[in-house]
């Protein structure tokens, strides 16, 4: 049942397949509303290029309104139609609107590794992200350390911003009776690591920590990689060879939900080396198919995984080494937290999302004023660029 009673307006024009985790925490969103929330209508935005993603909804029920854009200025046209204006892709736009605004943002990792992006790339992010931080009337992220790093960088009150934990595909909560194996033979023990290979996810000290086991441990690991490759992203292929472990790691690229819940399902263990999380939605997918965790004890990692994972310091490839080492030969522990993770999990729903986005509608709701609303338009604007672009 829904909280407010509103038209909701959805911009849907950033929606790719691409996106990784925002792609899968906007399917689960209104996968979850479209069924569940029968006092909102939802209005969708979209464009020609989001229509075959849109089809993968679930329900049928985003057609009903939904308005068919050219480009996204048209948006204003259509604005007195709406009640609530909703970004889910991480920045409000346009900005400001004179009608209550929620946006989503799951991160700000351009603050914690700037080395990881362009100039042209900061400065637009510092642009979009915090104007969009300060004018939307409620701001939704998914974990409690990007709420902290919002309220510290962006200067937005605690109670502005709304907690919303991602969840994951339900199926993963069965992957033993829905798991297919992939088409490529995998061994018989391997350890599992699911991303896309941009450079934060910190595939060159899991690779540099094999090499490591082979030379100074005498041990081989095997290890299956998922994920799409990344412009200007890792090299690889390249470091494979590099560090002499091409036998010992299959990389599947992008695989389906059957697929990864047998490799799960049959994987040792998921290490997660990341160097920075908004989420880690692949922990959770890990604790619902009862595959054990090591992650590093980066950003976000530890408050998702919590008690149900064993923790190393992202630091150097003989510490990882050495904590792959020890989790290999503790069957007792691997099974100790594949019990615990199957309990956790739970805690991480699409019922629990979408309450959470009710609330944030809500409350943004109840916040708005236009004397805000005008400020922003004529005053705030305007000294929030001159701010960040001098």
């Amino acid at each position: 049942k829904g909280i407010v009673s509103m038209k909701i307006g959805v911009i849907c024009f950033l929606l790719a397949p691409d996106l990784g985790g925002i792609m899968q925490y906007f399917f689960h969103l209104f996968d979850a509303l479209l069924a569940g929330d029968n006092a909102n209508e939802y209005i969708f935005f979209y464009f020609p290029h989001n229509i075959e993603e849109l089809s993968r909804l679930k329900s049928d029920r985003w057609r009903t309104s939904a308005i068919l854009l050219d480009k996204p200025r048209d948006i204003y046209r259509h604005l007195k139609k709406i009640d609530l204006y909703f970004c889910p892709f991480s920045t409000l736009s346009p900005r400001p609107v004179p009608m209550p605004a929620v946006y989503t943002i799951p991160d700000i990792q351009e603050v914690y590794c700037p080395h990881f992006f362009t100039n042209y790339l900061i400065v637009a992010r510092r642009y979009h992200y915090s104007g969009s931080s300060v004018m939307a009337d409620r701001v939704i992220t998914h974990s409690l350390f990007t709420k902290d790093s919002l309220v510290r960088f962006h200067g937005i009150p605690p109670d502005k911003v709304v907690v919303a934990h991602h969840c994951v595909d339900e199926r993963f909560y069965r992957a033993g009776e829905i798991m297919r194996a992939p088409g490529i033979q995998l061994p018989e023990n391997f350890i599992f690591y699911p991303a896309n290979q941009w450079l934060h996810k910190n595939h060159d000290l899991l690779l540099r920590a094999l090499s490591w086991l082979n030379k100074n441990k005498n041990t081989r690991v095997n290890l299956v990689l998922t994920g799409f490759g990344k412009e200007d992203g890792y090299p690889l292929q390249g470091k494979l060879k590099e560090y002499g472990i091409a036998q010992q790691v299959y990389h599947l690229g992008y695989v389906a939900v059957e697929e990864l819940a047998y490799i799960y399902v049959h994987a040792q263990f998921l290490v997660f080396p990341s160097l920075f999380e908004g989420f880690g939605i692949p922990l959770v997918e890990a604790m619902a198919s009862g595959c054990p965790i090591l992650a590093s004890r980066a950003t976000s990692l530890p408050e998702v995984g919590g008690e149900a994972a064993c923790y190393f310091k992202p630091a150097s490839a003989e510490e990882l080494g050495m904590a792959i080492l020890h989790l290999l030969n503790d069957a007792e522990l691997r099974a100790d937290l594949a019990a615990r993770g199957r309990k956790r999990a739970k805690l991480f729903s699409a019922d629990k999302l979408a309450s959470r986005h009710l609330e944030a509608f809500s409350q943004a709701a109840a916040s708005f004023s236009m004397r805000k609303y005008y400020w922003y338009r004529f005053v705030y604007k305007y000294y929030h660029a001159g701010k960040i672009l001098m």
